[in-house]
């Protein structure tokens, strides 16, 4: 189907406004390739009848078919090892060193996985704080630790929360040794373990919202999602996490990902090859 200038605009004007992604002209393909589908489903012959009905009462269910279709749910366990192994290494000491120096005012660890897809980054969160709990020496039990992982698809939460993946996803990123302890056969497919399950809640969140009501964070993750931001949104969803991180607390970025021209309320930790970023102030 034929997708004009200015629909394509508005098109994007409304996918900005319902999840803050930024598609340019040149995104006119993405647009015609992800909503063309809806179309189809809803009988509708041309996107300008797409706009029409999006102005009528079956719009909310519409925007929710639109964010679906144009999020991208790109991802994959230990997704940059390189991350994962600083998380180990250095943060996950760094917040058991704080919480135990809290004086008995904290009981937990809170980590949050923003924009956490379907489900592959908050499980391989979770299979790293339960071989931790799992190392007597540790010192910690698995009721210390709270991973909430969000995301604004709602077909994305459910899968996550399935926990179930074909072969070839959990072979992407997973070694032979996390397979065998995290992961159990499921016909065809690998079901996540109860152990692992059970440290993550899976919830909808729109990031274009205050993250205050979901409390207080040791460590965020939010990887791969600013990049597709305009500048302002970008710096409304680092203030957001800022509040709502402890001082003393964590944010991993994607890769391609930084903060510079976007805030300088973090301190930017160098681990190995991964750059990380703290929040200033003595951990509570």
């Amino acid at each position: 189907m034929e997708l004009s200038a200015d629909t394509g605009r508005r098109l994007a004007e409304l996918v900005h406004r319902l999840c803050g992604l930024v598609l340019g002209p040149n995104k006119d393909y993405l647009i015609r390739h992800r909503l063309e589908p809806i179309l189809v489903r809803e009988g509708l012959s041309s996107y300008e009848q797409l706009l029409e009905r999006l102005q009528g009462r079956n719009a909310p269910r519409l925007h929710d078919a639109i964010v679906e279709a144009i999020t991208t749910k790109e991802t994959g366990f230990f997704r940059d090892q390189a991350l994962f192994l600083a998380i180990r290494r250095v943060v996950l000491p760094a917040c058991i060193a704080n919480l135990k120096s809290s004086g008995g005012k904290r009981h937990r660890i809170r980590i949050w996985s923003a924009a956490c897809s379907t489900g592959q980054e908050p499980y391989s969160l979770a299979m790293i704080v339960r071989d931790l709990v799992d190392d007597p020496d540790s010192g910690m039990s698995e009721t210390q630790f709270t991973i909430l992982a969000s995301d604004i698809s709602s077909d994305a939460v459910e899968t996550a929360r399935a926990g179930r993946y074909l072969a070839s996803e959990v072979r992407r990123g997973l070694s032979e040794d996390h397979l065998k302890r995290h992961c159990s056969r499921d016909g065809k497919a690998w079901m996540i373990t109860e152990p692992v399950r059970r440290l993550v809640q899976f919830q909808r969140f729109d990031l274009m919202q205050p993250p205050t009501q979901l409390g207080a964070f040791d460590l965020i993750l939010c990887r791969n999602v600013l990049i597709y931001f305009d500048e302002a949104t970008r710096r409304r969803v680092c203030q957001g996490m800022h509040g709502t991180l402890y001082p003393g607390g964590w944010l991993a970025l994607g890769a391609a990902e930084s903060l510079f021209g976007i805030t300088d309320r973090f301190e930017t930790v160098r681990v190995g090859r991964t750059l990380l970023y703290r929040k200033p102030g003595e951990p509570v």
